[in-house]
């Protein structure tokens, strides 16, 4: 079971080299937002509602405006003044007002999709990609088992997110989707989440584990291009 354990951490390691290891570009038009698994641009909003368990919680992303990030790394590369879409990330608990974040992402020349800043608000930390937390890409142009998708951290040989399954259907409590692709994030080799990733639409579910077993969902419910300012239809429930 070691030596098992062992060869996982390799290939692990070998795929975070892998993923940084050819040039990266980002052009004039990087926060256009085109990756068909996470599509996106400013006024676009998505609102994933937990069920079952669940139930109360919410997943709330809106796209505010376009801003420069400079400090991130990939591999050997530095890049600085890269044009950005900037993210709301709100997360809700039944009991709480949950958790509050910025995400700066870009998609470089051949259509990749990169978080270059994370930032969480309620915590003051402010993580840049390339640093100690954060390495691999969010989204490939064209993501295939084995390579990353989605956002862990701190991200490590052990601790990542990666395609298990692609080209598969699903059927959510709101919605049916194919051609989609499956993604688990694991945390220390052990299994976080399994989340799921839909071309025009981008992620549809996202299943927390506990010691391997599904614990709370959270599906997407609706998702728009409307602008920032028209969106009070879609209810935030933040607690008392």
């Amino acid at each position: 079971m070691r030596n098992h354990l062992i060869l996982l951490t390799v290939l692990a390691a070998l795929l975070l080299i892998s993923t940084s290891a050819q040039a990266v570009e980002f052009g004039p038009n990087s926060a256009n937002i085109t990756n068909r698994y996470f599509p996106a641009k400013i006024g676009g909003w998505s609102y994933m509602l937990g069920i079952g368990t669940s139930v109360g919680s919410v997943f709330y992303l809106n796209a505010v405006g376009i801003e420069e990030v400079s400090g991130a790394r990939i591999g050997a590369q530095n890049f600085n003044n890269v044009k950005c879409l900037k993210v709301n990330v709100i997360e809700t608990e039944e009991t709480d007002s949950g958790d509050f974040y910025n995400v700066w992402m870009a998609q470089d020349t051949q259509g990749n999709l990169w978080f270059l800043k994370f930032y969480d608000v309620f915590n003051d930390e402010t993580t840049v990609l390339g640093g100690t937390d954060l390495k691999s890409m969010f989204m490939p142009h064209v993501p295939d088992v084995g390579d990353p998708a989605g956002i862990i951290m701190p991200e490590t040989a052990t601790t990542y997110c990666r395609v298990v399954e692609a080209d598969i259907s699903i059927d959510t409590n709101f919605g049916n989707y194919n051609s989609c692709i499956k993604s688990h994030c694991v945390y220390d080799l052990s299994l976080e989440s399994v989340d799921y990733y839909c071309p025009n639409v981008g992620w549809v579910r996202q299943v927390d584990m506990d010691d391997g077993i599904p614990e709370d969902v959270r599906d997407l419910k609706e998702y728009g291009t409307a602008s920032v300012t028209n969106t009070k239809a879609v209810v935030i429930p933040l607690g008392d």
